[in-house]
């Protein structure tokens, strides 16, 4: 099914300090997906090259796929369901086929999700595990062997109550095959929110770090080798925190961390000393409720970048790394529609990072994606606006509708400005379905703007209950008692004669009274 984008907001304004270190966005172009949808990833999941996108969505309990059409442009999707309630997604070859597999934590199904990629980017179910809570994961090989690992950040639901007790750090170990074994968990936390690995202490074992909201504290879970961990060391905040991420920020060749804080709405950076030990170096306010965070060299100058999304602001900001692992200029990025995960991603090859990230305040444009750009491009309609960001683009390619209809590539024969190749045409025969009912080549006879040739096998279905003749949606006791009160009245009764009124031969006699009988309990 084509689904239709749209762009929202504008290259945000910069100040002094944003100014030194903008980057160039093009406007942010939205996606339909599933709703409430909170968990994004991105690869080549259908195997031509192009970076595709998966958006977990926690009230349709699946995952969309938005598929690349070569132009950095989504323009076709399909869902796949899921456990209830995923909060995320992540991917790998989990079975070594060449092609990659989702995974998804199952936070109201009390399962971690599994689906195998049939090589095509179409997905089946493979495997449910049974968890506590899962509210969490992500993927890595954890233990060195050569396969995808996955970590789910777990609720300990032999805790009472759980939200308040500590929660598990629990290991999927892979085969080989995309089949997982439990491993022995460590515990973390209070409801931790987000988490990532890495060797932190430079042993080359793979440790972890994890943001837990309700203990207000990061716990660190160091590797001890042979699929075993020590539970989390404790690092106490003052905040909630919501996210973090992994990276050599003051590039001294560790591993620091960066993680947000939802309750006082800022960063906090921290350095490592090399044995994994942290030190918070820095904090840094944001917009209101942050709530997940990514990096990458954004600007191209060698150093990690941040970008920190918020569900409850339409700027987003993107934070710049002095060098030192410091981050004193920001950039505004219009993100709207909530955006909670956020990932950092060169969707469209050029060698710049873009920004993706799922939506979760809109029922419809579920998936952001901002690209790197300067709109400096062909203006075929001269408004200053570079073809390839001037919307509405419909027909998915890179000229604006406008320019199509007056070039004469659409056909707009409604002159709505839309072509008709964009809209609803159910019977095919080439126009709008609105054009037909407004010029009579249609009838829609119950004004759903469905032409009837599309929706009734013959006239006398428009009507679905022909026996509701009080039209209350329902063929009851009512209807019996008003055909009985209007017994052989004469053919002057409303709608007398109407295929969609209630006497449709003009009388009230036996006719009417076998039709409510046969109907009785039919709702439209």
């Amino acid at each position: 099914m084509e689904r239709l984008g749209a762009y929202f907001g504008s290259i945000g304004v910069l100040s002094c300090a944003q100014a030194m270190a903008a980057v160039p966005f093009e406007p942010v172009r939205q996606y339909e997906t599933g709703h409430d949808s909170t968990g994004i990833f991105a690869g080549d999941l259908d195997g031509d090259g192009d970076v595709d996108l998966a958006i977990s969505n926690r009230s349709t309990n699946d995952i969309t796929i938005l598929y690349n059409n070569g132009l950095s442009l989504f323009s076709t999707s399909t869902s796949f369901d899921t456990g209830s309630g995923p909060r995320y997604v992540d991917g790998g070859d989990f079975d070594g086929d060449g092609d990659i597999d989702l995974c998804s934590p199952d936070y109201h199904g009390l399962t971690t999700s599994v689906l195998r990629n049939n090589g095509d980017g179409t997905f089946e179910p493979w495997h449910a595990y049974l968890m506590g809570k899962p509210a969490f994961l992500w993927t890595d090989d954890l233990d060195s062997d050569g396969y995808e690992d996955i970590i789910v950040l777990d609720w300990d639901i032999d805790s009472e109550p759980p939200s308040e007790n500590p929660a598990k750090f629990v290991p999927l170990f892979n085969d080989g095959n995309g089949n997982f074994t439990p491993g022995d968990h460590a515990m973390i936390g209070v409801q931790p929110r987000g988490g990532a690995s890495a060797d932190l202490n430079g042993d080359g074992i793979k440790d972890a770090i994890t943001a837990n909201l309700a203990s207000n504290s990061f716990s660190v879970v160091l590797g001890l080798g042979k699929r075993q961990w020590a539970d989390g060391s404790e690092i106490q905040v003052n905040g909630e925190p919501r996210y973090l991420t992994l990276g050599d920020f003051d590039d001294d060749g560790d591993v620091d961390f960066v993680g947000i804080d939802k309750m006082y709405s800022k960063i906090w950076v921290f350095h490592n000393d090399g044995h994994a030990n942290f030190t918070l170096a820095a904090t840094s306010a944001t917009n209101n409720d942050p709530h997940s965070i990514a990096n990458a060299d954004m600007d191209g100058d060698g150093d990690l970048d941040l970008v920190v999304t918020h569900v409850s602001s339409a700027q987003s900001l993107a934070f710049f790394n002095n060098g030192n692992g410091y981050f004193p200029s920001t950039q505004i990025v219009n993100m709207p529609t909530g955006p909670a995960e956020v990932k950092i991603f060169d969707v469209n090859g050029d060698g710049d990072m873009d920004i993706v990230s799922a939506n979760v305040n809109e029922a419809e444009w579920g998936a952001s994606v901002i690209l790197q750009g300067t709109c400096d491009g062909a203006d075929c309609n001269g408004n200053g606006i570079g073809d390839e960001c001037d919307l509405p683009d419909c027909n998915w390619n890179l000229i604006p509708d406008e320019c199509d209809i007056m070039d004469g590539t659409s056909n707009d024969i409604d002159s709505d400005g839309i072509p008709d190749e964009c809209q609803e045409d159910c019977n095919d025969n080439g126009l709008p379905d609105s054009y037909d009912i407004e010029t009579g080549t249609s009838q829609d006879c119950n004004d759903n703007l469905i032409p009837d040739e599309c929706e009734w096998e013959n006239p006398d279905d428009c009507v679905p209950c022909p026996g509701d003749v009080n039209g209350d949606e329902s063929v009851n006791i009512n209807d019996l008692l008003l055909v009985i009160s209007e017994w052989n009245t004469s053919g002057g009764a409303a709608d007398c004669g109407s295929p969609s009124g209630p006497y449709p031969d003009g009388f009230v006699d036996v006719s009417d009274l076998l039709q409510v009988i046969s109907d009785w309990g039919c709702l439209p």
